[in-house]
């Protein structure tokens, strides 16, 4: 299967809160894709939060926002992420990173 094609699944189990199913569909997706791809390390980073395991969630929010230090919702990953492991000062200051990016930033 194809990068996108595992992608979608992953959205698929997403969609159905089957959170470790789309862990291993955006896993399998970010080994198929020839490019590092910041969504997929988002989604996934969404996964574990989602999961209540924020140290994954953050360091797949990490690579995202390595991958693309430009998309706010990147940012929005690691303050869930950082929220979610008690670190409010980084969370705010990752929010805040988002807001200054994207300033319509609703989440």
């Amino acid at each position: 299967m194809s990068a996108d094609e595992y992608k979608q699944k992953g959205n698929d189990a997403f969609r159905q809160k089957n959170f470790p199913e789309a862990i291993e569909y955006f896993s399998k997706a970010i080994e198929a894709s020839e490019a590092p791809n910041h969504v997929l390390y988002s989604n996934r980073s969404a996964c574990y939060t989602s999961l209540h395991q924020y140290s994954e969630a953050l360091k797949d929010a990490e690579e995202c926002v390595k991958i693309n230090p430009t998309w706010a919702k990147g940012y929005n990953r690691v303050g869930a992420a950082e929220f979610g492991l008690s670190k409010y000062e980084e969370a705010a200051s990752a929010y805040s990173k988002a807001l200054e990016l994207d300033p319509s930033n609703a989440m």
